[in-house]
């Protein structure tokens, strides 16, 4: 990441010096009021929409996963072209924020929503780079909305603090190694970042991160909205057409046809099964 400067020299800078250093630092960073009551309210209503979407093939991308033998909405992706006003706010506030995070103007690469609703499972200790080697960029930041109180009950995000400094860690079946992952936890490195609704959680690519199983009867709908620096090219239509052929939403999928490469690079540390049944 390089050093972080004013991108938007003509707006309001949204972050002070001391809070960019900050994320810097610890490679996260949590921002309560960031968003305005109402466009916190209406994160939580696009949940509600996106959540109610019909499986439909070759639009938004639906992945589920299987709970107690019960076949359960796990992510939605690519849903911000059949929703302009949500589209609108993210590209306008988010992309500032995390452009001033980055050092230079941001641009959209992915988006998805994580559902984890009751019962739904956690998420293995993971880093997001090794999913997004083949694009070149020279780094990525993610943004996670909360539609929901996230907390430990209903598997909130944890991370392990300054441990992006190390750079692209060994991932062996698509996880972070169970040593490393086994160290940090003796050394009690792990935290829970319990939030709000509305509130965000910016990260970067770089800093492990994992989640448990919803053990509550809350679901625990996150946002999670990825961007590269706008120097490295508008890649956002490019992975979803490379995902869509390799590793597709299951009404898209061929009975049969092995996605088990795909899933190597789609599916890093994710409850989806490969294969549809």
């Amino acid at each position: 990441m390089v050093n972080a400067k004013p991108s938007t020299p003509t707006k309001c800078r949204l972050f002070q010096d001391e809070t960019i250093k900050q994320f810097q630092n610890d490679g996260f960073l949590v921002e309560t009021d960031l968003l305005t009551a109402d466009e916190k309210k209406k994160f939580v209503e696009y949940a509600d929409k996106i959540l109610a979407l019909p499986e439909t093939a070759g639009k938004w991308m639906q992945y589920f996963e299987v709970v107690n033998e019960k076949k359960l909405i796990c992510r939605t992706e690519n849903f911000l072209d059949y929703f302009p006003d949500l589209d609108e706010l993210i590209r306008g506030k988010i992309t500032d924020a995390v452009s001033e995070l980055l050092g230079e103007r941001a641009v959209l690469f992915k988006e998805k929503i994580n559902f984890k609703l009751a019962g739904g499972a956690g998420f293995d200790a993971h880093q997001d780079a090794p999913a997004y080697v083949g694009f070149k960029h020279r780094f990525q930041l993610t943004v996670m909305i909360a539609a929901d109180k996230s907390d430990k009950e209903n598997g909130c995000l944890e991370v392990v603090r300054g441990e992006h400094k190390s750079g692209m860690l060994p991932h062996p079946g698509g996880v972070l190694e169970k040593q490393l992952v086994e160290k940090w936890e003796k050394e009690n490195r792990w935290e829970a970042v319990e939030v709000e609704a509305g509130s965000l959680l910016f990260f970067g690519s770089l800093l492990p991160h994992r989640s448990g199983k919803n053990l509550s009867n809350r679901p625990r709908r996150a946002f999670y909205l990825t961007f590269n620096a706008l120097s490295d090219g508008d890649c956002r239509h490019a992975y979803y057409a490379d995902k869509r052929e390799k590793f597709p939403p299951d009404i898209e999928r061929i009975p049969g046809k092995d996605y088990s490469e795909g899933a190597k690079i789609y599916n890093l540390a994710n409850p989806i099964p490969v294969q549809k049944d």
